[in-house]
Order: structure tokens, then sequence, then C-alpha cells
């Protein structure tokens, strides 16, 4: 097994979703001397910086990257954020330098036999979530990492050669599997919608990514798709591909059955964590028993507060159109909250179901707003102070309303991620609407 030990790292892109200080903190303990730098300001990595206080030996070089630290490097980690196409990732081939993730350094360690990797563009976390619930029932070897704020290089140290890895993993993260040409050997996919289009040059090199997950698996491997995934039969996704391709489908669920979690879109997310499920020999009964009783996850769909009989609805990781067009279906005529950054994306059949399903309509800044909202019908306010419009919602609402908090859209112009959007919103609503009025 490859050493370390005195080998000078850099972590290219600490970050602020855990990956970056994954990583820093296995180099570190491994005894390699780390260096990290980041465009960001030692102001906006601080919480990542004060998980890595343990380790004084840590360089920080920040607010821009240089040169002379990728020369310095024995090994290159590359943030899943950064573009392969970064002109100080292309620095870095030239000169031959070893540039990684963690997840293929993850892979150095851990037979990918022993992995359930679970990827798409939406429905990912749920979907891994409720696999890894339905397994542990039954296997008490089981852990899940990846793509949900923990770093897959903090399990190493948790698994044997018997344990279940579920992985939930992002297009980004899949370029670990590609470096060392493998893949799971059980490959999920929930589904594919236009997404990330600001990071790849178009959607065939979006589908490309997400192919990694099961290009190459062997006859001996599977890949569980959706029956019916109209972009995944478009780009004949499955073509030449040499593992066992089993299908999921909410056809395939009792007709009596139901769940906590809303939406049409859920149920596609708990028919293929039953077809995953079944493939572990894991009884029906027991199965059903967990799917239906599952609570939805943070920031997807997440029911925050019922306040004065009106729930309050955080669905912050709608970070794309079709997520938060799910969302409007689930929750229709609600009292909705969306916008920010565009990626490169289509918005009008979005701004045509805020029309069809939302009662009202307050938006974020951002291009992607300035895409749709001159189509919209019932536009109450446009602000970046959450605040301000969940203070002038509160003046809005009625017994029995829902406020959706869904923005469909990338966050950056106004939070640090997603992540930072969906607490900032948390928190502001906690002190806005108190439990009694």
């Amino acid at each position: 097994m490859e050493t370390y030990k005195n080998k000078k790292v850099l972590i290219f892109g600490l970050g602020t979703n855990q990956g970056g200080v994954g990583s820093a903190k296995f180099f570190a303990k491994q005894g390699a001397i780390v260096r990290i730098t980041d465009i960001k300001s030692k102001e906006d990595l601080q919480p990542s910086i004060d998980q890595l206080k343990e380790f004084r030996g840590i360089e920080y070089f920040l607010k821009g990257h240089r040169e002379k630290d990728f020369d310095w490097a024995d090994l290159i980690i590359k943030n899943p954020a950064v573009k392969p196409n970064n002109k100080f990732l292309i620095y870095a081939r030239n000169k031959g330098k070893r540039i990684e993730t963690d997840i293929s350094i993850f892979l150095n360690f851990i037979n990918p036999q022993r992995i359930i990797g679970i990827t798409g563009t939406k429905g990912k976390s749920t979907t891994a979530s409720l696999i890894f619930q339905i397994l542990k029932s039954v296997n008490k070897n089981v852990v899940f990492a990846g793509n949900i704020g923990t770093s897959v290089l903090d399990i190493i140290d948790k698994v044997n050669d018997q344990t279940l890895i579920i992985l939930e993993l992002s297009s980004f993260q899949l370029e670990g599997f590609k470096i060392k040409l493998v893949s799971p050997h059980w490959a999920l996919i929930t589904n594919i919608f236009r997404d990330h289009l600001n990071y790849y040059s178009s959607m065939d090199e979006y589908i490309s990514a997400k192919r990694i997950i099961c290009k190459y698996q062997k006859s001996d491997d599977f890949l569980i798709i959706g029956k019916d995934d109209p972009i995944a039969d478009t780009y004949q996704f499955t073509n030449g591909l040499q593992s066992q391709i089993i299908k999921f489908s909410a056809d395939n669920l009792p007709k009596n059955f139901s769940s906590i979690l809303q939406g049409e879109h859920n149920l596609k997310n708990i028919a293929a964590a039953y077809q995953t499920a079944k493939m572990f020999n894991v009884e029906d009964k027991l199965i059903f028993q967990i799917l239906s009783s599952f609570q939805s996850i943070e920031f997807r769909l997440q029911i925050i507060k019922e306040w004065n009989k009106v729930k309050i609805i955080n669905d912050t990781a709608a970070t794309n159109p079709n997520a938060a067009i799910q969302a409007l279906k689930s929750y229709p005529n609600s009292i909705l909250i969306t916008g920010g950054q565009n990626a490169n994306l289509d918005y009008g059949e979005f701004a045509e179901a805020i029309n069809k399903y939302a009662k009202s309509a307050y938006l974020l800044p951002g291009d992607a707003t300035e895409i749709f909202k001159s189509k919209l019908v019932n536009v109450k306010d446009e602000s970046s102070d959450l605040r301000k419009l969940l203070t002038e919602i509160k003046n809005e609402i009625r017994p029995g309303d829902v406020i959706l908090f869904s923005p469909g859209a990338k966050s950056f112009n106004s939070f640090k991620n997603e992540f930072d959007r969906g607490r900032k919103f948390n928190q502001i609503v906690s002190e806005i609407f108190k439990d009694s009025n």
C-alpha cells in the first residue's frame, strides 16, 4: 500500500463542503507535508480552517494560486469543483505532476467490488439515504459517505474487506473513478436532467461524466437505472456496457403504498431504493416499513417549521429548474421563494410551472432570475435579503398556506453554496416565525 510520509501534498481547493478538509486531515495524519491553496479568503474558509487547527504544520496560501506551489508538490489533490481545464491544472500536467482526487486516493484502499455507487442529477441523497437505512437494518457492516458532507477519506479506518460502502457521487467526484479506470460493483443512476452546463461544455460531456459510474463495469457488475429516463434513452446511455442492467420503476411499488415523502420524483427515488435493496435479499415487509416511514433529509423538501397552520419548506438543494418544478408539483399553490445563478440551463418551462402551480413568487436576484422573471404573472418582490422577503411573506400568509423555498438555481452570487443558503434560510425563519404570533 502506498505511503505518503514526507510527501509534499498540495490540496488544490479547500472549499466549504468537507472534501478538501477530509483530504488535508488524511494526508496530515499520514505524515505528509501539506499545503493548501484556494482562491477564497481566510474569512470565507474559516469554518474549514477551524476543522484543521490541530494540524499545525499545514500551510495556507489563499486568495489566489501560485505556480510555485504546483512546482513544489509531489502530489496534487484536486477539489471536485475545480474544472479540468483550469490553467493551474494544465500547468501541473505540463510539468508531469501527479494529480488525483479524494475519491481516487480512496480507491487505493477500497475494493470497488464493495461499493454501491449512487449518482444522478437529482435524488442522489434521498435514494442513497433510503438504501443505507434499509441495508443497515440487516447488515451492521455498512457505511455511508461521499457527496453528503462526509469525506470518503474519513471512513477508510472504519471499513474492512466485508464492509458495504454506499457512496453518493456527484459527476465531479466520478472523475476519481476515471483516474483509476474502475466503476462500483453496484451502480445506480437516479435520473439525468440538464445541469452543470456552466462546468461542462455540452450535454454530451455531462453525460460522459455521469457514465463513468458504469463505464468500467464488467459482466458480473450491476447497473440500476430508471425504466423511462428520456435523456438516458436519447443519449443511448447503456449502449456498449458490459454490466447487467436492471430497470426500476414506480410501477413496481404496491398500489396501496404510501410514504411521508411528497412528490412523484420521490416515488421514483423510493422505487430505485426498493430495486437495489431487493438485490440484497431484504424482505419486502421490512423494505416497505422503512420506505414508508422515511423522513425527508436536510434541505430536500424538508419541512422545517409549521407555524399557525402554515408549512415552511426548505428545498435549497433544488439547484436546477427541474428540481424546483418537482417541488412545485409536490406543493401546488405555495408561496414560492426562488431564483439565483444560471448554470447555462433553460428556464422557460420553470416559468410556466411557477405560473401554473405557485400562489405567488418572491425572487432572489441572479442571471437565472433575469431569464424567467419577465414571464411570471404574480411576482411580489425581488431581493437578495431573505429576511426582507420572509417578513413580507409573513404579512401575506393565511392558515393552510405553504412557504416553499426552492431556488431552482445556483447560489454563488449571494451565498457560499446551496447549504450555506439553506442554513441562512432556516436561521431567519426561526427568528421571524416564532412559536406564536
